[in-house]
């Protein structure tokens, strides 16, 4: 749109010398003036865009002045037109008339040099600040395309770099002697919850689920480099080559501590995370985990048809230096499952603000104790979603279910 100078004006009048005295007035205060000496010339000449500014009499020949009106606002001109009118009548009802005909102000014959002065200035205000909103309206819609392309750019490296999260999440389970099956649903495009699990010889499987406190980008970067660190086992090797370990118990502990140790910001001091490691041995069903101030696990005891929680809580990693890490032992029979859940699905709420809760977790678990591990990380996440009503997740939600199985020979090699 380009602004036209409200210092032109139209003086539209069927009487030459009342031409002659309101435009010799108007120049007489510095400005510019066109004429038109009846309705339809004026409206030749608004048409062209170069007025934003009319003085029109109100009785002319061939258009009138609100005929003239009228259609200079049923037009979608670029620029707001600021209509006067003039008029012999000294009515309500004239006044009434012409500014239902579209006239903005309206001036009572004969003209006072004084009264026509302000009452133009009135208008120079007005189309003054709708020049000052036009020119922050395309500020504002160049800043906004600029938002866009910058959102658009944004939300395609998020999409890449959730379609790589999504990649490193290992495949469901299935070994001689142990099934695994998980539930993962970020509540942004990326996550900080991140899980694992791999055997390091045919007798131990090793496992671990954490969740680094916060949503988004920043909480997804520490996850992918905790991820990179834990991936296969690769920080458990190394501990177990640099501290020749010799009792099994000791490792989910030592390595929660390595990493509590590592993982100290002095930049961000509520940069940290929960976790839980562990390993489960695939012969003897023993579990020896450590708790950094995840949620409890729960076991679900088969022949009880009851789940159990288990450990106590720990500091999440990260959090302080000087803390020790304790490593909780017990035994899978054949049919029990241990389940590690992320506080996502504990206090996800409901329309009324109320948490799923660990009691509703666990009564779920016991009620599809007899169904396959995979139909069971279903039911929980439909059960999750009829909970919270839609897919707006306030927290990441991650579930894994480890089940022992009926069986194990010992000279069995696992895949993975």
């Amino acid at each position: 749109m380009t602004p036209i100078s409200s210092n032109h004006i139209l003086v539209v009048d069927d009487d030459p010398a009342m031409l002659r005295i309101i435009t010799a007035m108007l120049r007489q205060w510095r400005y510019e003036t066109s004429v038109a000496r009846d309705g339809l010339e004026a409206w030749d000449i608004v048409q062209q865009g170069h007025v934003r500014l009319v003085i029109s009499d109100w009785m002319m020949p061939g258009l009138s002045g609100p005929d003239l009106c009228r259609r200079i606002r049923s037009t979608a001109f670029d620029n707001y037109i600021y209509l006067i009118l003039l008029s012999g009548r000294n009515d309500r009802t004239s006044l009434v008339q012409g500014m239902d005909a579209g006239a903005d102000d309206f001036i009572v014959k004969p003209v006072h040099p004084e009264e026509l002065r302000v009452r133009v200035r009135a208008g120079e205000r007005i189309l003054r600040l709708e020049e000052e909103l036009d020119e922050r309206n395309r500020r504002l819609n160049r800043i906004n395309h600029t938002l866009s392309e910058a959102y658009s750019t944004i939300r395609h490296d998020l999409e890449s770099a959730a379609s790589m999260q999504k990649a490193l999440l290992p495949a469901p389970l299935r070994l001689p002697g142990v099934t695994v099956e998980w539930l993962f649903h970020p509540c942004s495009f990326v996550a900080g919850d991140i899980f694992d699990y791999f055997t390091l010889d045919r007798h131990r499987l090793s496992f671990y689920q954490l969740d680094v406190v916060g949503h988004g980008v920043p909480a997804a970067l520490l996850s992918f480099t905790l991820n990179r660190l834990l991936s296969q086992g690769a920080e458990e090797k190394r501990l177990r080559r640099q501290e020749a370990i010799q009792d099994e118990e000791s490792v989910p502990q030592l390595l929660v501590s390595e990493l509590n140790r590592r993982f100290q910001s002095g930049i961000d001091p509520l940069q940290y995370f929960t976790m839980i490691y562990g390993t489960l041995d695939l012969d003897s069903g023993r579990v020896n985990l450590t708790q950094a101030g995840h949620p409890k696990p729960l076991v679900l005891r088969r022949a009880a048809r009851r789940v159990d929680p288990v450990g106590g809580g720990g500091f999440p990693v990260g959090m302080f230096a000087d803390v020790g890490y304790e490593t909780i032992c017990f035994e899978l029979a054949p049919g029990d499952r241990l389940v590690l859940y992320s506080d996502g699905i504990s206090e996800c709420v409901n329309a009324a603000g109320e948490q799923f809760s660990e009691a509703r977790l666990s009564a779920l678990l016991e009620q599809t104790c007899d169904l396959p591990v995979a139909a069971v990380t279903g039911r929980v996440g439909q059960a999750l979603l009829e909970w919270n009503g839609d897919d707006n997740l306030q927290d990441d939600i991650t579930l894994l279910v480890l089940e022992r199985e009926h069986g194990r020979d010992p000279d069995d090699q696992p895949g993975y």
